[in-house]
């Protein structure tokens, strides 16, 4: 009885914790400030337009994808909205060869291991000719990188439908690394 006391007290008490402040949001209010995001960016009912925060890139890298061609990373953040964009120099058939595809991003800071994680949910076009067939790519960006070298390394897997996050990839994940930005 005692342990599943303090096991409710502990579910509780951490129920309440606050979203970490990296995680980013699509609006409402900030958990960290406690201020209304809605409306940033926005058009209001009067007809003026709300001045919300400048996009900073906060990063942008060429790195080598399966050590024989070249993919471009930018991550946007406008407030606490991080955004990627990939442009791939080539595809493999679940990413448009030499086009932007672009989706909601987070940068997960790990201080005790001395690096961070950048993930990616990139939402891609059928490609007729790929793996996909007709049906649109769904592609999972995932790098990592240590604080003090400039290595980072990573991978990009696809799956097929819109907004499919699991289940076994049409093709093995691509490799993704470099030697620094």
């Amino acid at each position: 009885m005692r342990r599943s006391l303090v096991l409710g007290l502990v579910l509780v008490a951490c129920n309440d914790a606050p979203a970490p402040p990296n995680l980013g949001s699509t609006g409402g209010t900030d958990s960290t400030t406690g201020t209304d995001t809605t409306g940033v960016g926005t058009v209001d009912t009067s007809g003026t337009t709300t001045v919300g925060p400048e996009p900073d890139v906060v990063l942008e890298l060429d790195l080598e994808i399966e050590a024989i061609e070249t993919v471009h990373v930018e991550v946007v953040r406008t407030g606490d909205i991080h955004e990627a964009t990939l442009v791939a120099s080539r595809g493999w058939g679940v990413a448009p060869d030499g086009e932007a595809v672009t989706g909601p991003a987070r940068i997960d800071a790990y201080p005790e291991a001395g690096g961070s994680i950048t993930t990616a949910r990139l939402a891609g076009p059928p490609i007729p000719d790929g793996p996909c067939g007709d049906a649109p790519v769904s592609l999972a960006l995932s790098l990592h990188r240590d604080d003090d070298t400039t290595f980072v390394a990573g991978g990009l897997t696809a799956y097929c439908g819109a907004d499919t996050w699991y289940g076994v990839p049409p093709i093995e994940p691509l490799r993704i690394s470099s030697g620094g930005p």
